[in-house]
Parts: structure tokens; C-alpha cells; sequence
């Protein structure tokens, strides 16, 4: 089910924790209860034994059904089965033991509980059931975000991306077993928006999305978080198998009598089980999809003068039918494997590929050259250990090796007898028209991540004590040349095809008159028709090429302690703080070697010629939840606290290749013509022999004194159980 919000927490980023206490039939608490809690799927067993409150906390639990056995000398043993365990959550099962007689076991089943008073986070948990059972077009498991309150979709970057309580779409986390799962560019999920799905929908054991009051685990963003658990085998062979498909055949013809091409098919499956029973198990997960559409599918969209000259130059078909696809292919292989009795050693391998042709854009007036290819695959290992040290200390060690690649390639048409495509040009504001190369591609890109994590957690009294620490290397390495084969944007039809045919020096003037000399009559002036000629280029002896690649490295050391206090049944405190720091690279160009290093340190010049680092990200958090009759069917929750965003490579991009000694960026216009300065002639470029060095060129910098986005975020909110299996809340943000 779509758990109500605030019913889970995130102390845990893969596992949860099963609490409680054990007392006589007249309630008097009982020390040295022996406890064991077993996983009904793998026979993964942790023992407990209660304190001097009766008490005993099972931390670090992998996720699924379990049994709890309580015995003590003179009592009947008791045991409780089915108690379900989800990503992040705190199950609490308090136990009586009735004096022992004839009757020497008592078996009771577990009733999950609407409301959970021990929590202080607002979050919804999506469980199997909900990703098994409810419609999802494309079985993206990350479409479920939508259906948690306070998720929208926002413009990112790179196409849609998803806001959490109106917050930035790039300061979100999304982590996938404990491991990131972010793109360190571009701010968004691994993979963006594109492809069409990550990972096999049925390979998602649950996923839990935090709006407010995380714990100080948990880091790096100003938003929300995301947390998805993989499925794992167990002692039980089991699978599952999809096929789906669509296609025209079964549609009719829009309101206009066009009918479009359309095929979609997508087949997956997964099988877990033993490979050794109780001991070592597998888990397997593939899904592919095939999808075609054509677009754009009526000739008169675009006008035939246009059709027929961009024929004429090598680029037939420009009104043609736009076919696209979307395919996919991912892969999860997983293993786990119950070392002894105190480690338990988790692997997982996810690879993922997608193929988008003619993916980049979407507009019915472009023409087919306005297109190219969008690409995506990543490899990621990752893995975690869980040791119990001694029943009341645990310590939870992870890491991730990934690596993503997401070249942008362009496939349309070169110029007739030239090996460079067609310029990015457009005109016609009225129709919008658009061909050639879109500017900014191709790109090359990719990024890596090393990322080491260690939690230690002591249990004592009515303390839960967990601190710990996380190294996240990431590298962004790209080859941007953006209007390098050049962009025109022209006025108007004819004013693009007389361009053309009589050459750069024709203008139209602001009195409504033409002519191709490159002036206007006195009192009037250049209105176009080119209105704007943009092109990249090198600075010196560097090639456009070499002026726009970069690597970009950025390092997020990161520490936390954090205690979750419960003086007493009804009142529990989590409070705690986070340390974190990004640790930006340095310029490529050095401070001094610039060309406005005069006016570096002076007042009124906001950069010192670096990338500013944030070292001083402190966050603490305070979180209360408060049951006021004690019988765990209301629970009002308060929390507070600092959260601090990651800053993507791509907005360190610029500073650090355009600052008037890498790449710059040559401006031309028709009224250039008023200046002696003509712009080229369409489609070609300006020649190397005419770039020098700029006087004036763009620069970015970073003020000196920035700091990385901080949110500070309060949260009240009250639930209620008001029937057997239905809460409702009301929670405010500030």
C-alpha cells in the first residue's frame, strides 16, 4: 500500500529496526529476556537480550518478514509471527509473557500499525505491493514520486525533473541501496529524464520518499529525499515475467484525420533463490523496451520554397516523417550472503543503456536536420557489509564504484559537398522554423563516482546512538562546443532566402526598404534580417575542441552523530548534527594568468579568481514525535533543522572554460554592416584566419563569498487513525 505520510523514518538507509518491550501479565518489565528475531525468507537471525527496562532494539535489519521468539525461565515462550519490515521503518512489538503451565508456546500474528508515534520525519513509503499492483505507463518505478504529497514535476536542465515542497529539482538525493544514484552534472537522477526506466520495476522491493525532517544521516540535499531497496533472493525460488505492447492498430486518427505510427514493446523478468540455503542467495533482474513513433507526419507544415532549397543542399525530406524511438535495456544482478552470524555481505552489479534517435527534440515546424541522437549506459557495483559487533553495537560499512556515459552524437545531413552538417539555423518567428545541427550538439560527456560510507551504532539505556562518515568522489568530464558549426537566427522566410541569394551585405532597413549594399538611408537604421550570428571558437592557439573540455572534480567529505532519545512510551527526541563540505577544483586558468587578474583583490570585484569550497555546512536537527494518549493511534510530530544542496558541475562549467582565455563566443549581426564588420555568408563560418583574441570577452566568475544553497525547514503535523486500516494527517511546512 501507499503508506500515509509521516508512518516511516530514515534512520536507515537499506534496513529497519524491529523495538519493543517485554513484560509480566501485570506489566512489570522483565531483564534478561532472550530474544530472537528471524527473517522468515533467508533465516538471517539476530539475538537480543532485554535490558533492565525490559527493552531490546533490533538495528540494521535487512528488509522483509519476520518472527520474533521471546523466552524466559518460568515463562511461557512466546512467539509472534509476520511482522513486516520496511526500508527505514521502526516496528515496535511490545510482549507480555504469561507464566509458564501446560502451555508452553504462545503464537500470535502481527498486526502492522496505521500510525507510527515513534517518528518525527514526514515520508511515504511506497512498498511492493503498491509497485506490483498500481498502473504505471513505462514502469519507471520513479513515477511513483507523483503520488507522494508535495512532489511536482518542474523544468530542469535537461527536460523535466522532479521539485519536493517546491524546492530545486538538482537538490534532491535519490540513493539506491544505500549507494547515490545522482548525476554529479547535471544535478538530476542517474540517467535524467530520457530513458525510460533505470532499473526493472519488479526488482524494487519498496522505496521511501522524505519531504522534511530527515535525520542527520542523511545529506546533500535542501529538498528530498529518495531511498529504493532492491529485492534479494531467498530460501524460496520465485520470478516474474512481463510482456507488454502497443500499437497503431489499435488507434484511431486524432481530430485533424492523422493517424500516427506507434509500436512499444517491453518484456522483462526476475528470478531469485538459494545458492546455498540460509546462507547465500541470488537475485537476477533484466527489462527491455522497444519503442517507435513516427512524427510530424504532414508535408505542409513547412513551406515547399524551404523544403526545395534545403533539397537543393544535400537535405532532402526536410518536411519528412520524423521516426523515433525509445529504447532500453537494464540489468541488475544482486547476491547476498550471511558470512556468520554477525557479517552479512551484499553485492549488486545494475548496467543500463538507452537509445533515443531523433530524441532531442519534439517540434512539429523543425525540420528533420533539427534533431540528433541521445545516449545513455552506466555501470555500477556496489556493495555493503553488516557486522554485529555485540548485541548493542553494530557498524554498517558501504561503497560504490559507477560510472556514466552520455554521449550526445548528431546524425542528420552534412552540406552538399562539405563534411560539416548543416548550421543551426532558424527563422520565421510566426511559423518557427528551425534546421541544421541544434547548437550545443554533439557533446561528449561522462562521470565517475567512488563512494565510501561507515555508520557505527550503539544501543544503550534509552539511547540509540549513530554516527559515522562518507567520502563521494565524483568526476565530470566533458567536450562541449557549443556553437561551434555556428547559429543563425534570421527575421523572417525572405529575409533568410535573400540572405542567401544576394550575400551577407543585404539588410532591410526600419523604414521597410531592402537592398544589398550593407546600409540604410540617413535617419533609418539595420533591422535585419539577421538578427543574430553566434559561433565558438578557441582563444589563441587553443581549437574549439580543446577550449571546451574539461574535467571537472568535485570531493564531499561528510560526518554525523545523532541520538534518538525516548524518555518515555510516548515521547521520542531524535536530535543530532551534520557536517559536510564540497570541495571544489581549481579554475583551468590560473588566477594570475587571466586577463582580469588587475582586477583581482580590488574592491568592488566580487571573484578572488577561485571556485569557492563550502567547508562549513553544519546542519543540526532536531525532531520530536509525542503520542498524547499513549495508544499509539495519534501522534503529533515536530521536527526542525539545516539542509544544505550539492552544487552540479554544470554550474562550474562556464567559470572554468569561458573566462577570456580558453573560449569565447564571436557575435555578428546585419547592422555589424553599419560597423564595416559583414557577417558571414550562410551556411558558412568565420574563417580562423579572422579570430583573434577578444577584447572584451564573457567572463564568469564566483563572488568570493559564495556558499552552497541552504534551506532552513520546520515541520508540525498531527496524524490520526480514524477506522482500521485508514489515518489521516495535516502537516505545515515552513
Amino acid at each position: 500500500a501507499l503508506t500515509p505520510v509521516g508512518a516511516f523514518a530514515q534512520s536507515q538507509a537499506t534496513t529497519g529496526v524491529i523495538e519493543g518491550t517485554v513484560s509480566d501479565e501485570t506489566g512489570g518489565r522483565l531483564p534478561g529476556a532472550n530474544v530472537t528475531l528471524t527473517n522468515t525468507g533467508t533465516n538471517f537471525t539476530r539475538e537480543l537480550v532485554t535490558d533492565a527496562d525490559g527493552r531490546f532494539r533490533g538495528l540494521l535489519l535487512p528488509l522483509g518478514i519476520y518472527k520474533l521468539t521471546v523466552s524466559l525461565q518460568g515463562f511461557a515462550t512466546y512467539v509472534q509471527e509476520g511482522i513486516a519490515l520496511a526500508v527505514g521503518q521502526t516496528a515496535n512489538v511490545p510482549v507480555t509473557l504469561k507464566v509458564s503451565t501446560m502451555q508452553q508456546e504462545v503464537v500470535v500474528t502481527a498486526d502492522s500499525p496505521i500510525v507510527q508515534t515513534t517518528r518525527a520525519e514526514e515520508s511515504t513509503l511506497i512498498d511492493s505491493a503498491s509497485l506490483r499492483g498500481l498502473p504505471n505507463n513505462g514502469r519507471n518505478f520513479l513515477s511513483f514520486m507523483q503520488l507522494t504529497p508535495g512532489v511536482t514535476i518542474v523544468q530542469g536542465p535537461d527536460g523535466d525533473e522532479i521539485s519536493v515542497n517546491g524546492q530545486k529539482g538538482i537538490s534532491n538525493n535519490i540513493s539506491v541501496d544505500g549507494a547515490d544514484f545522482n548525476n554529479p552534472f547535471f544535478g538530476e537522477q542517474r540517467g535524467g529524464q530520457r530513458p525510460a526506466f533505470t532499473f526493472n520495476q519488479d526488482a524494487i522491493q519498496e522505496m521511501v520518499v522524505v519531504a522534511d525532517g530527515a535525520a542527520p544521516e542523511f545529506g546533500r540535499s535542501g529538498a528530498g529525499f529518495v531511498n529504493v531497496v532492491t529485492k534479494s533472493g531467498t530460501n524460496k525460488m520465485a520470478g516474474s515475467f512481463h510482456l507488454f505492447g502497443k500499437s497503431d492498430s489499435l488507434s484511431s486518427a486524432n481530430t485533424a484525420g492523422h493517424s500516427f505510427a506507434f509500436n512499444q514493446e517491453q518484456v522483462g523478468a526476475t528470478f531469485g533463490g538459494p545458492i546455498r540455503r540460509d546462507r547465500l542467495f541470488y537475485f537476477l533482474a533484466y527489462d527491455e523496451q522497444r519503442f517507435r513513433q513516427t512524427k510530424q507526419t504532414d508535408p505542409s507544415r513547412i513551406e515547399p520554397r524551404v523544403v526545395s532549397f534545403f533539397a537543393a543542399l544535400g537535405s532532402p525530406d526536410e518536411n519528412g516523417p520524423i521516426e523515433r524511438s525509445n529504447d532500453a535495456r537494464v540489468f541488475l544482478g544482486k547476491i547476498d550472503h550471511q558470512l556468520n552470524a554477525q557479517n552479512l555481505f551484499t553485492l549488486r552489479y545494475n548496467y543500463t543503456w538507452s537509445r533515443q534517435e531523433n530524441g532531442t527534440f519534439d517540434v512539429d515546424s523543425w525540420g528533420r536536420s533539427a534533431n540528433g541522437l541521445e545516449r545513455d549506459f552506466s555501470n555500477a557495483v556496489s556493495g555493503s557489509l553488516l557486522s554485529t559487533v555485540s548485541t548493542n553495537r553494530l557498524n554498517e560499512f558501504r561503497f560504490q564504484l559507477a560510472r556514466e556515459d552520455r554521449p550526445r552524437p548528431y546524425t542528420g545531413p552534412n552540406i552538399s559537398g562539405q563534411s560539416r552538417p548543416f548550421p543551426d539555423t532558424a527563422f520565421d518567428f510566426a511559423r518557427s522554423y528551425r534546421f541544421g545541427e541544434p547548437f550545443f550538439l554533439p557533446i561528449e560527456y561522462y562521470d565517475t563516482r567512488v563512494q565510501l560510507t561507515d555508520n557505527f551504532s550503539i544501543i544503550k539505556n534509552r539511547h540509540t546512538i549513530k554516527f559515522g562518515g562518507e567520502f563521494n568522489r565524483v568526476t565530470s568530464v566533458q567536450t562541449f562546443i557549443g556553437f561551434a558549426n555556428g547559429r543563425y537566427i534570421f527575421s523572417s522566410t525572405d529575409g533568410f532566402l535573400n540572405y542567401v541569394r544576394l550575400g551577407p551585405k543585404y539588410v532591410e532597413c526600419s523604414n521597410g526598404t531592402s537592398n544589398a549594399t550593407g546600409s540604410c538611408p540617413a535617419g533609418t537604421d539595420i533591422a535585419g534580417p539577421l538578427l543574430l550570428f553566434l559561433q565558438q571558437a578557441g582563444v589563441g592557439s587553443l581549437s574549439v575542441e580543446q577550449a571546451g573540455t574539461q574535467d571537472i572534480p568535485q570531493i564531499e567529505p561528510s560526518v554525523f552523530i545523532q541520538d534518538k532519545w525516548q524518555p518515555t512510551n510516548r515521547l521520542t527526541v531524535q536530535y543530532g548534527v551534520r557536517w559536510e563540505a564540497q570541495l571544489q577544483p581549481d579554475p583551468i586558468t590560473p588566477a594570475g594568468d587571466v586577463f582580469f587578474a588587475r582586477f583581482i583583490g580590488k574592491p568592488g570585484f566580487p571573484s578572488d579568481g577561485t571556485i569557492p569550497s563550502d567547508k562549513k555546512m553544519f546542519q543540526p536537527r532536531l525532531g520530536i514525535s509525542w503520542d498524547p494518549k499513549g495508544d499509539g493511534k495519534e501522534v503529533v510530530r515536530l521536527s526542525s533543522g539545516v539542509f544544505y544542496s550539492r552544487i552540479p558541475g554544470l554550474s562550474l562549467a562556464s567559470t572554468r572554460s569561458t573566462n577570456g582565455s580558453r573560449g569565447q563566443t564571436l557575435f555578428r549581426a546585419s547592422f555589424f554592416n553599419g560597423f564595416g564588420v559583414a557577417p558571414p555568408t550562410w551556411p558558412n563560418l568565420i574563417p580562423q584566419s579572422a579570430i583573434s583574441s577578444p577584447d572584451h570577452p564573457d567572463v564568469f566568475v564566483f563572488d568570493k563569498n559564495f556558499r552552497n544553497p541552504r534551506t532552513w525547514s520546520s515541520t508540525v503535523s498531527y496524524e490520526c487513525q480514524v477506522a482500521p486500516n485508514l489515518a489521516t494527517f495535516l502537516s505545515f511546512t515552513h
